[in-house]
């Protein structure tokens, strides 16, 4: 058991890491095309950042719901990938059907899975949040 918390905590660590890279790689880009736009910007070029900033989050989660998959395959806690995938996104996502589960051996270590997606939602959520505020100066609160 001693093992798999290690492992997990190994994976979540690599996965936040990704995360936060993503995000500062494509912070700067935007934060240098949300200065440049006036307050007259087209619809169209509000929405294309956004779409960015959402993109690259959406990135981020598959790439990690992807080494999520790898690992558990790799432990071959399942026989196929698109299993190993399937469990990845059900624990990543903290949704849980119970229609697939890990064996004994391998429980806790499929916990960091939830952890690791709670954790980057969160960040995901906050860097959206940021772009959104940025692009729309009213939804702040100017107290």
């Amino acid at each position: 058991m001693g093992v798999q918390i290690l492992l997990g905590t190994g994976l979540l660590f690599v996965c936040a890491g990704v995360q936060l890279w993503i995000v500062a790689r494509v912070s700067p880009r935007l934060l240098s095309a949300v200065a440049r736009i006036g307050e007259h910007t087209r619809p169209l070029r509000l929405f294309g950042l956004i779409c960015m900033a959402f993109g690259a989050m959406v990135f981020a989660h598959t790439l990690q719901i992807w080494l999520w998959a790898a690992s558990f395959r790799h432990l071959g806690a399942f026989e196929t990938l698109p299993e190993a995938f399937y469990f990845a996104v059900v624990s990543y996502t903290t949704l849980g059907y119970g229609d697939v589960t890990l064996g004994e051996g391998l429980r806790i270590y499929g916990t960091f899975a939830a952890i690791t997606g709670l954790l980057t939602f969160g960040v995901s959520t906050a860097f959206l949040l940021a772009v959104l505020s940025r692009l729309h100066p009213g939804l702040r609160d100017e107290r």
